[in-house]
């Protein structure tokens, strides 16, 4: 059956059982409290990357229309300045 911890090899009388009782139920509420507190702050993590990830597609869009665009030729002399 594996180790027994000492607590439960001495005789336990109903003070021992609802001291015990009482310890496990404030460390399964703390434990759902973590678990919930966790998941809310995954849950805005995960809002705040979806958030990004829109953001950069927006930007990339822009930057590829921005690329896209035909730069206008300047018109140049071909005078140097000697010749000016």
């Amino acid at each position: 059956m594996g180790i027994v911890p000492p607590f439960f090899v001495s005789t336990m009388n109903e003070t021992d059982y609802r001291s015990l009782i009482l310890v496990y139920q404030q460390k399964a509420s703390d434990l759902f409290s973590q678990t919930v507190a966790l998941e809310a702050k995954v849950m805005v993590a995960n809002q705040t990357i979806e958030s990004l990830k829109k953001k950069t597609a927006e930007q990339e869009d822009e930057l590829s229309k921005l690329k896209s665009r035909k730069k206008p030729t300047q018109k140049t002399d071909n005078l140097s300045a000697e010749e000016f």
